[in-house]
């Protein structure tokens, strides 16, 4: 066979990346999280996009839908009012480009894996009212929106949102709708990312409230359990943990009908019994039944010792293989560039699918490096090299001499 056949039968069998079969065997992520408030326009896109490829990063989770808002064209939910300014009354303007597009377009340019980060319960947030005659669900959907233990419903303040209820079967159905339509207008995309996939903590917003007990929620739990739903219960904690993983079933479900390979990865309290037994969030159940490719606890803590203590915690949950498929958040935020890399490092050292950090801003003031920036590159860049130096040689044919 003649060399240029050879060349081309290899291009075929790279191209169909035979020997990544599943999330275990594919490098260590290094992703970076990018949030709705880093961009403004294309070019800040083009050059957020820049900065994390050279950082040595393999994906980004790059915001678009914030609360019932989003950063691409929808039929269904209005423009982010982010995008045109600072006041939700230009809710719903268009800025006249769509950011998941350039994204898309600036991650194939830099070789990075793109994962479109939504919020998925959030459904209002700040003192400003929803404006008149916006099709949103906090302007004309009240009842699907969370509720206390004691009657009160849920109000956005300033600094927190209001919940949509995931117990409210119209609720699912909706988001369902939501997740189809980027999934199918965005077939590119390597992955959907879920954040706020969850109920509020109970302790969260000051003073003790336990959520959801909007009618269809307590309706459904009733006619399940036989009793008043109370936040004692174990029963009810386990309801509300079915309620969250039947959400992130139709989710799946409605990604899978536009694309069958485009991967699913939801963030989750690392504090394993806050997650479970007030946050709903049960991630052992989403790896076991396949409804999630990644899990990434955000495990944000100031001190390595904090890490330590919270991922061994975490770890006695789970199985080795279950490990493999958790990206291990970190924020970058609050702690200092030396801190930073000790933490990068005990979760190198440990069978964990990667490292997420939080956030492109505290690494990048206004798109130029810092300290922190710089030594995550050196580490990361470090890591390359290791994957290229002990990776398992290529066994190309021989060339023939025909």
């Amino acid at each position: 066979m003649k060399r240029s056949a050879w060349m081309i039968v290899w291009l075929i069998v790279a191209g169909l990346g035979w020997g990544d079969s599943g999330p275990g065997d594919r490098p260590r992520a290094r992703g970076v999280w990018v949030t709705r408030w880093d961009y403004k326009s294309a070019e800040d896109v083009s050059r957020i996009f820049q900065n994390v490829g050279q950082l040595g990063a393999t994906q980004v989770f790059f915001q678009v839908r914030g609360n019932a808002t989003v950063c691409y064209p929808s039929r269904i939910e209005p423009w982010a009012w982010e995008l045109t300014g600072n006041t939700a009354a230009l809710l719903g303007q268009d800025p006249g480009w769509d950011p998941l597009r350039v994204a898309l377009d600036e991650a194939g340019k830099n070789q990075l894996e793109l994962h479109a980060w939504m919020n998925v319960f959030p459904g209002w947030r700040g003192v400003e009212p929803v404006p008149a005659g916006m099709n949103h669900p906090w302007a004309d959907k009240r009842s699907w929106f969370m509720v206390d233990h004691r009657g009160v419903l849920l109000r956005p303040s300033a600094s927190f949102y209001t919940f949509l209820s995931p117990g409210n079967p119209e609720v699912r159905e909706y988001l369902g709708t939501v997740f189809l339509e980027i999934a199918e207008k965005y077939p590119e995309l390597h992955g959907i990312h879920l954040d706020y996939v969850r109920y509020p903590g109970q302790t969260e917003l000051g003073r003790f409230r336990d959520f959801s007990y909007d009618a269809a929620s307590v309706n459904a739990f009733e006619k399940q359990y036989k009793k008043q739903p109370a936040p004692t219960l174990e029963e009810w904690r386990a309801f509300k943990r079915a309620q969250v993983t039947e959400t992130i079933r139709v989710i799946r479900n409605a990604i899978r009908l536009a694309s069958p390979i485009m991967q699913l990865s939801a963030t989750c309290f690392a504090d394993i019994h806050s997650a479970t037994a007030e946050k709903g969030q049960d991630p052992r159940v989403w790896l076991r039944e396949g409804l999630v490719d990644w899990v990434i606890p955000m495990a944000y803590k100031r001190t390595f010792g904090e890490l330590k203590t919270q991922l061994e915690t975490w770890n006695s949950w789970f199985d080795e293989t279950a490990l493999t498929r958790m990206w291990i958040g970190l924020n970058a935020d609050f702690n200092s560039a030396g801190e930073i890399g000790r933490q990068m490092e005990y979760v190198n050292r440990h069978p964990y699918g990667g490292t997420v950090l939080f956030a492109y801003s505290a690494l990048y003031a206004n798109h130029q490096p810092n300290t922190k920036a710089k030594q995550v590159q050196k580490i990361w860049q470090e890591k390359i090299r290791q994957e290229k130096l002990f990776s398992p040689a290529q066994n190309f044919p021989p060339v023939s001499s025909q």
